[in-house]
């Protein structure tokens, strides 16, 4: 179990752990609004840092293919090749008396989907979240 502390260094939330699933279901909820349940997120990283969590990962469809943007928001930026697969999240804990491994517990600070660019490369100074967190 992870215990929010001083720490400066993110930990990987792995398969299995409660906080993990928690925190994924809070991150993903946008995409279920935009794709329902035809995207998943294969995530490369989900990273915490005392009350704030990254996810970065690659939509899928439920076979694993590519995510299908017909009749989304996003089937102009697919077509015009300004889309990519990614999803990135960014989540902080809503407070601290909340449980870890409740989704209601984390709100989603901001998020890109399909990005082609670093769009989280300002998200440390716009939510004030450690850089840490991110690589940087």
């Amino acid at each position: 179990m992870y215990t929010p502390s001083t720490r400066s260094f993110p930990v990987s939330l792995n398969p299995g752990d409660p906080v993990r699933e928690a925190a994924l279901q809070a991150a993903t909820a946008r995409l279920d609004e935009f794709f329902g349940d035809r995207v998943r997120v294969e995530v490369e990283r989900l990273d915490r840092i005392g009350p704030w969590v990254f996810l970065q990962g690659t939509m899928r469809t439920t076979d694993s293919g590519r995510p299908y943007y017909a009749g989304t928001v996003y089937e102009a930026r697919r077509a015009d090749g300004v889309m990519s697969d990614v999803y990135v999240a960014l989540l902080k804990k809503a407070d601290e008396t909340g449980a870890d491994n409740d989704a209601r517990s984390w709100r989603l600070s901001d998020y890109a989907v399909g990005p082609t660019d670093v769009a989280w490369l300002t998200w440390p100074d716009e939510h004030e979240a450690p850089r840490a967190l991110f690589g940087f």
